[in-house]
């Protein structure tokens, strides 16, 4: 690490420092006697990391179920309590997917008013989204619904150790969900990877440099979602987390994420930003390349949900504006992307096709 990184404040922006390769060999090289939050799943599927940690003396192991359960304040003092010992000059060492890491992140913050934060992502998911750019959160029940990311941080890891041996354990829908925020960028940010891609889907382990260069190219010019700029990386979430919401979590995130980004496209056809002809084929290459689900799988979501329910899970949304005014991020063309203000009777008129399952 460079002097100049070792003086910026734990979880500052830094630009990103990637380590890949295999994780008995990854693991010497991490700070020694770290606090490690550690996936049970991952402690099951991969038994050689426990004696690979077991050589960095680590002051504790806490293992945690993953999923979106993780991301609670009962998982959040469990870590905290874990860690106590842990000095502000130490490490915390997040092993896992995304879920892992968000909590991992709102700790690192928070320990000792911030410690040092690495991440091992062990999803595409994550190695592709989470574990880059700083942002951690946890759910929280509002009126008895559980409110994605309502309480979170900026906490910029100090390293990422990619390791592609955690990957062969995973399941294709595991794998569609990295592949799903890969595009979304893509989409987004670079309209000439996009036709690339389509041409020749990239390999695993190229996918995910790709998408890392990608969303760092965003996040470097607005790590704090200051300007705005950083905001077009949300395309999808808005609606997405809509529907992980009323599923209870039983939507995985990079699914929901998918099938948001149609509910984003929608909603730029009905505002005149998104052309009919774009809107359709982005969809179709979504669905034909990335995996994102039909639309038939969001109308069963929707299908029981009134539109008052959906109408607060919008007005919690963390992407409003001063005003609280909806934000959605929608599509111009690819590879230029906008964040438009959304008025309620807009996403009200399409609520009625989504839950038939139709286009507009």
């Amino acid at each position: 690490m460079s002097a100049s990184a070792q003086q910026l404040p734990p979880g500052a922006y830094r630009p990103p420092t990637d380590v890949w390769g295999g994780f008995a060999r990854l693991a010497r090289r991490m700070p020694r006697e770290p606090v490690v939050v550690l996936d049970a799943r991952v402690a099951r599927l991969h038994p050689e990391v426990r004696p690979a940690l077991a050589r960095l003396a680590p002051r504790a192991v806490i293992t945690v179920p993953g999923g979106e359960a993780a991301k609670s304040f009962r998982v959040l003092e469990r870590i905290l309590v874990g860690a106590a010992s842990l000095p502000r000059a130490g490490a915390l060492v997040a092993i896992g997917g995304g879920t892992i890491g968000d909590v991992a992140t709102v700790a690192a913050h928070l320990l000792k008013r911030g410690v040092g934060l690495h991440h091992v992502p062990t999803t595409v998911l994550a190695a592709v989204d989470s574990s880059l750019g700083g942002k951690g959160a946890v759910d929280v029940t509002v009126s008895g619904r559980a409110v994605k990311n309502l309480a979170g941080v900026f906490h910029t890891a100090e390293a990422c150790w990619l390791c592609p041996e955690f990957f062969t354990t995973l399941s294709d829908a595991q794998r569609r969900e990295g592949a799903i925020e890969a595009w979304k960028m893509a989409v987004c940010l670079d309209a000439s990877r996009f036709h690339a891609w389509c041409r020749r889907p990239p390999p695993l382990p190229r996918l995910v440099r790709e998408a890392r260069t990608l969303k760092e190219s965003v996040v470097r010019e607005d790590p704090y979602e200051r300007t705005g700029l950083r905001k077009v990386l949300n395309f999808g979430h808005t609606f997405g987390h809509v529907l992980e919401s009323v599923s209870r979590f039983r939507l995985a995130h990079g699914e929901a994420v998918g099938l948001g980004m149609v509910c984003a496209l929608d909603v730029g056809r009905a505002l005149g930003v998104t052309p009919e002809p774009l809107a359709r084929s982005v969809e179709e290459v979504l669905q034909r390349k990335a995996g994102v689900r039909e639309r038939a799988v969001m109308a069963r979501l929707l299908a029981r949900s009134h539109a008052s329910e959906v109408g607060g899970l919008l007005a919690t949304d963390k992407k409003a504006g001063t005003r609280g005014e909806l934000q959605v991020v929608l599509l111009a063309e690819v590879g230029r992307a906008r964040v438009v203000p959304v008025a309620p009777r807009i996403w009200q008129a399409l609520l009625p096709l989504w839950r038939k399952g139709v286009r507009p």
